[in-house]
């Protein structure tokens, strides 16, 4: 067993791992086929008897059992340490170990919880990360480990989660923020492998931002 677990562990590193958003599944993180780790729906046993857990899709045996997929989160809102959606982000990234992850939006207010926390360190891309909505409680005041390579991307059409807020992030954590013209909070997604494609704002450009919200609320 130890053997099949390292040999998913090694063909995973060679892929890009993501935690999804509300409301999504995993497999809605794959466009075209391109985070394949996501493509397969967590599942526990084999052929037709195979079930999946439609809460949060997560069984204690899934990935020693050598089983695909990346993590299937609730929605649930205000959450804890104690919570299912931050256990399972914890143990998927410390016996899956991928060498990137893509977290996005709510999946992005998971992993600055649970970063501070674990031993592996993949590079992260946080896309439009909604960790001032109140998904998570207790990071109001997030830390990114310099051990961490991490950068941010957001659209300038965002109608869901601010650009300000990852103004903030990033002015916070040192991670650089590259924002899409034109891009909304889904369509953003299409940028998730290509981060550096993007406007890298400056300092200036950031704190500007966090002025203008201030101001408004």
């Amino acid at each position: 067993m130890k053997l099949l677990f390292e040999h998913w562990r090694k063909f995973i590193k060679e892929e890009t791992a993501a935690f999804h958003g509300r409301d999504m599944s995993p497999q809605k993180m794959s466009k075209e086929g391109d985070l394949p780790a996501c493509d397969e729906p967590p599942e526990v046993g084999e052929g037709e008897s195979a079930v999946k857990n439609k809460k949060h899709g997560y069984f204690d045996n899934q990935w020693d059992a050598n089983e695909k997929g990346c993590p299937q989160f609730t929605d649930d809102r205000g959450i804890g340490s104690d919570h299912v959606d931050i256990q399972q982000a914890m143990q998927f990234l410390e016996e899956v170990k991928p060498d990137k992850l893509v977290a996005y939006s709510r999946g992005g207010a998971l992993a600055l919880a649970v970063l501070p926390s674990v031993t592996h360190k993949p590079y992260v891309i946080f896309v439009a990360p909604a960790w001032k909505k109140g998904w998570v409680s207790g990071i109001e005041n997030p830390t990114f480990p310099d051990e961490h390579g991490g950068v941010i991307i957001h659209g300038t059409e965002d109608a869901d989660v601010p650009l300000s807020h990852s103004a903030e992030l990033s002015l916070r954590t040192k991670m650089p923020l590259y924002v899409f013209d034109g891009r909304g909070h889904i369509d953003i997604l299409k940028h998730k492998l290509e981060p550096e494609s993007g406007k890298l704002f400056s300092q200036e450009e950031k704190e500007e931002l966090v002025k203008i919200q201030s101001e408004v609320n």
